[in-house]
């Protein structure tokens, strides 16, 4: 009597689970791209380099007993005032005008474009986004029930000549105008383009004539290993048409989850409506404001840049010796690589046959927002040491060779 008890009692748990109604959104489950195989090389995103993370004991220190009250609170909903000044003077340094009440702060730039996402789109929307792209925006924006008008990449970035052509016919067929632009102009994730000057200026002007907003996404900027810098797209931005997203993840610390929004104050103010969680973690964001206080930001940053060059440069030097068929874009500052393998060599087929040998890197059609090509992939040189990143190359080009047999 009690095992059959047991069998309906598990039959009924069982007809439950297969009824949930679930959310079209959550429909596809899977793995995180932060969640990895177990004893891997792990070339395939962007965490930060171990080495490299700073000892924030300092800080934490000085925050719990100078301002215990605010940083174990509910936070503003806003951000911390100080740190939105020293954030506002940071970028002040780009040529960036904006004071404190331009800045939103939030739980890293996946945070602030959804916040944006959840103020300015409605389903059925269209954004415009390059391809390919940062495939985690893909997603995000995916869940907001959009659909992607993809523009092309040349060496100076996001097509605008294209992007215009599209507009125009769009407009002709009486579709809709796509309400927002998404792009990473420097250091292109996945590509390590960086956009020229006279693109980001047009792209700008398109924005006013269009209507749309532009997210501009630059979590890389500041590691720039060789090349001259060039303005952002909020730069060029006189009429509050870019909203300018950051994040501490690439030049401090992912854990800390310390992100931000620039825009216009009625954009900002709209964004941080939208927060499901109030105010973003004080604790957080004292501790990064102890190091603009300090001046360690800056110190960081470049020994952050100088040892991801040296990163990069293995990982290159690596691919011309053991998969020289492999063509590398090599960008001048950021995380990632994009390599294109010849026609006849299938990506996905590729990441399967690393695993097995070891080592993780991601398959490059993931990045494009509708069906892209079989035969790029998407590699990090972030996480790992350059010893390590040898030998995943070697790994990598031993499970190359098997497709080739």
């Amino acid at each position: 009597m009690i095992l059959l008890l047991k069998i309906e009692y598990y039959c009924c748990i069982k007809i439950i689970m297969i009824g949930y109604k679930y959310a079209k959104r959550s429909e596809i489950i899977g793995d995180s791209v932060y969640d990895h195989h177990k004893n891997t090389i792990i070339l395939s995103s962007g965490l930060a380099y171990p080495d490299n993370l700073p000892d924030i004991i300092p800080e934490t220190n000085l925050v719990l007993k100078k301002y215990k009250t605010e940083a174990l609170q509910y936070g503003p909903l806003m951000g911390v005032d100080d740190l939105r000044d020293a954030i506002s003077e940071y970028l002040n340094e780009d040529g960036i005008q904006c004071t404190k009440e331009n800045i939103l702060i939030t739980y890293g730039a996946k945070h602030a474009l959804d916040l944006a996402c959840r103020v300015f789109i409605e389903e059925g929307d269209k954004i415009i986004v390059t391809s390919p792209s940062y495939m985690t925006a893909i997603q995000i924006m995916r869940n907001h029930g959009v659909s992607f008008l993809s523009i092309r990449q040349d060496k100076e970035g996001l097509m605008t000549e294209e992007l215009e052509k599209e507009l125009e016919r769009l407009k002709l067929n009486g579709e809709r105008i796509p309400k927002m632009l998404f792009d990473v102009p420097d250091f292109h994730n996945p590509t390590g383009i960086t956009m020229s000057y006279d693109r980001r200026k047009k792209l700008v002007q398109l924005a006013e004539k269009w209507n749309f907003i532009i997210l501009e996404d630059d979590p890389y900027r500041r590691l720039r290993f060789e090349g001259t810098s060039i303005p952002p797209i909020k730069y060029f931005d006189q009429k509050n048409f870019v909203v300018g997203i950051g994040t501490f993840s690439k030049i401090l610390a992912p854990g800390l989850r310390v992100g931000w929004a620039v825009g216009s104050k009625e954009i900002v103010n709209r964004m941080a409506m939208q927060k499901s969680d109030g105010g973003s973690n004080p604790l957080s964001q004292r501790i990064v404001l102890e190091f603009f206080k300090n001046k360690k930001i800056h110190k960081h940053i470049d020994s952050l840049s100088t040892e991801m060059k040296q990163h990069r440069d293995v990982m290159i030097k690596s691919f011309n010796n053991h998969l020289p068929e492999i063509s590398i874009k090599k960008p001048n500052g950021g995380y990632f690589l994009w390599g294109e393998l010849p026609k006849n060599i299938n990506a996905e087929r590729l990441v399967e046959l690393a695993i097995k040998e070891g080592v993780e890197i991601s398959t490059g059609r993931i990045c494009f927002p509708n069906r892209g090509p079989d035969n790029f992939i998407r590699l990090a040189y972030s996480f790992v040491s350059e010893e390590i990143i040898k030998e995943g190359v070697i790994r990598i080009a031993k499970a190359y060779n098997k497709i080739k047999q």
